[in-house]
């Protein structure tokens, strides 16, 4: 699994969602709704705190020893129209964790995944690490497999038992 990493956002990452909150209040007030929709789940989603986040990383760690994960973040400043600035952390973006792979890129956050040649920022890490997975894949499915049969043999012999006994 390739993956930006969002739900681990750190505090200077929550900060920039606060700063740009601001901004949409400013925005909001200023212009009717007609003119300019400022509702945004996404950002509401990224506030401190933000049950919607909590709940990925809950619902997401768990499941994370069944993938490969590479993390990518980015290495150029976004321009912001007023500033530039990274949207998300290295460490946000990919924290250092077991059984992970890290990278980062050589873009700003919005064109990191925009590969428009083989000598884009980033095109050969993440090609690289896309034919290794599907090399890997065939052998992985069917360890899982077998232990997913496995597992279902257990179950019915339990449920067996469970039947004898009663």
């Amino acid at each position: 699994m390739l993956k930006r990493w969002w739900p681990n956002l750190k505090r200077t990452d929550r900060d920039k969602a606060k700063l740009f909150g601001t901004c949409q209040l400013m925005v909001k007030t200023i212009l009717p709704k007609r003119v300019l929709d400022t509702d945004s789940q996404l950002l509401n989603a990224l506030h401190a705190g933000s049950e919607t986040l909590q709940n990925i990383t809950d619902q997401f760690a768990p499941l994370m020893k069944q993938f490969h994960v590479f993390f990518f973040w980015e290495q150029e400043k976004t321009n912001l129209g007023y500033s530039r600035d990274y949207i998300v952390d290295e460490s946000s973006a990919a924290p250092i964790l077991d059984n992970t792979e890290r990278s980062g890129i050589a873009a700003s956050h919005s064109e990191m995944c925009k590969f428009s040649c083989k000598s884009s920022p980033g095109y050969t890490v993440v090609v690289a690490a896309l034919r290794r997975y599907e090399r890997d894949a065939p052998a992985r499915i069917e360890k899982r497999w077998r232990e997913v049969i496995q597992r279902l043999q257990k179950t019915r012999e339990e449920e067996a038992q469970e039947l004898i006994e009663s």
